[in-house]
């Protein structure tokens, strides 16, 4: 290590609630908290070399680690035509105000299933020069779910994880960029939205075939388009009514692509219920991934058909077709589903490949 490291002694003895282990796990949760996407970015080098150097010093005894900007600037390879302040103050803006807070929720429901009472969080002393450090914070209390140790996964079980990269169009962002509250009225609103609809294509669709009955001379090359215009109607509008029963019936559905951004793909569209009667649902657009256990590529959610129909299957980017997962809405988990595809004994999490 390149860069100078300082103890602030008064973080550097720890309390009977979070113990030198409790610490390390800490630090190692919230590396596998940051997607997979940003952990080459700027942001995930900064986390994870704030976590990674305070295993260290907690390994070697040294207690909890104030790291100076210079530090990081220096391990890191910063910007050398930049003062270190300079470079890490707009980086650390945006872990303050975006990246952390997307991440909080993961790491609370994480260390409440690894059985701890706290959770990481960051901490920037000011000053000249300015320090940062992990800290700690109490994990709140949770009616709906009780803190239990988190199991071991069996072998050919993946857990998901919500990607927070996902980016949206802008009409999906108009309408799903913080959830889609299902209120009474926009619930009229819609299905009166969707009678507008199918009342305007059937009239329509009816007047085409009125005018193909009434038309004498033989049939012209414009009339073929709209004969093919009045058959491909009602197709188009089953495959639109079709998915919105799906997304009703299952609470769950792959993301159409007007919701995403170009190159986007691997969403849901899922359905929120609440448990208490006086609250209203929420529908969101997210996404789920995670990494497979037999190659090391990340899987994202598909469409099941046709060897999984009317199933959510998480899919390998490498082999889509052989290493398919189950996946499970509530728990987040899924299981292997070709029993013929075997793990590698030589496949383990650190020979797993980073697609990041």
């Amino acid at each position: 290590m390149v860069g100078e490291i300082h103890l602030d002694q008064s973080v550097n003895q720890f309390s009977e609630e979070t113990t030198s282990d409790d610490y390390l796990k800490l630090c190692e949760i919230l590396i596998e908290a940051i997607p997979l996407d940003r952990k080459q970015s700027w942001v995930g080098k900064v986390l994870t070399y704030l976590a990674s150097q305070t295993m260290q010093s907690i390994k070697e005894g040294n207690g909890v680690p104030r790291i100076s900007t210079k530090a990081i600037h220096l391990d890191l390879g910063g910007n050398p035509k930049q003062q270190p302040s300079a470079w890490l103050s707009p980086i650390w803006d945006g872990v303050e105000e975006r990246h952390y807070p997307e991440i909080e929720p993961t790491l609370i429901e994480e260390c409440r299933r690894a059985g701890l009472t706290a959770y990481p969080t960051l901490e920037k002393d000011h000053g000249k020069p300015a320090y940062y450090r992990i800290g700690v914070k109490s994990v709140p209390a949770s009616s709906n779910e009780p803190i239990s140790v988190q199991e071991e996964l069996p072998k050919h079980a993946i857990r998901y994880k919500r990607d927070l990269s996902l980016k949206l169009s802008w009409l999906g962002k108009l309408f799903f960029s913080k959830g889609l509250r299902w209120t009474p009225f926009k619930r009229y609103s819609y299905v009166i939205w969707q009678l507008v609809f199918l009342f305007t294509v059937g009239t329509f669709d009816l007047l085409l075939w009125a005018l193909l009955w009434f038309s004498t001379p033989p049939l012209s090359g414009q009339e073929l388009v709209v004969i093919s215009m009045a058959i491909g109607m009602p197709i188009g509008v089953y495959w639109h009514f079709r998915d919105i029963f799906r997304l009703f019936d299952d609470r769950i559905l792959i993301a159409p692509d007007w919701m995403l951004a170009i190159k986007e793909f691997g969403a849901t569209v899922e359905i929120n219920r609440s448990k208490n009667s006086d609250e209203d649902s929420t529908i969101l657009v997210q996404r789920y991934t995670s990494i497979c256990p037999v190659c090391g590529w990340m899987i994202k959610l598909d469409r099941g058909e046709p060897d999984f129909p009317r199933r959510i299957v998480g899919r390998c980017e490498e082999h889509p077709r052989e290493h398919v997962f189950s996946f499970d809405r509530m728990t987040k988990r899924g299981k292997l589903l070709r029993r013929d595809v075997a793990l590698s004994s030589e496949t383990t999490p650190q020979t797993l490949k980073d697609v990041s």
